[in-house]
């Protein structure tokens, strides 16, 4: 098992209006996502032919991928509809004051 190892990965306020920023955070391709005041990362690559979901319509705690409509479910990364059938890769959020760190260390 790998030890937590806990970086940066952007502030409350890079945000803004937009609730979806994609970052590179040690070789991985992170999708970082504000859900209310919950904050959510996920591989930003989708597991059907790996496109990036940056663009991806966000609606009740689901992503859906703007290429091919597969939808995944932003709490555990399971793939809710075709043509994706492997879940996303999810990652460990931690919030300390206004930034937002993610485990690099395995994904969960």
């Amino acid at each position: 098992m790998n030890p937590t190892h806990w970086v940066p990965a952007a502030t409350v306020g890079e945000f803004g209006e937009n609730r979806k920023l994609a970052r590179v955070i040690e070789g991985h391709e992170v999708l970082l996502i504000r859900l209310g005041q919950a904050f959510v990362a996920v591989s930003n690559r989708c597991t059907h032919l790996g496109r990036p979901l940056l663009q991806g319509r966000l609606m009740e705690g689901t992503l859906t991928c703007p290429y091919h409509g597969a939808c995944f479910d932003l709490r555990n990364g399971a793939a809710l509809s075709g043509p994706a059938v492997a879940r996303l890769r999810c990652y460990k959020v931690l919030l300390e004051g206004d930034t937002l760190l993610i485990d690099a260390g395995l994904p969960y």
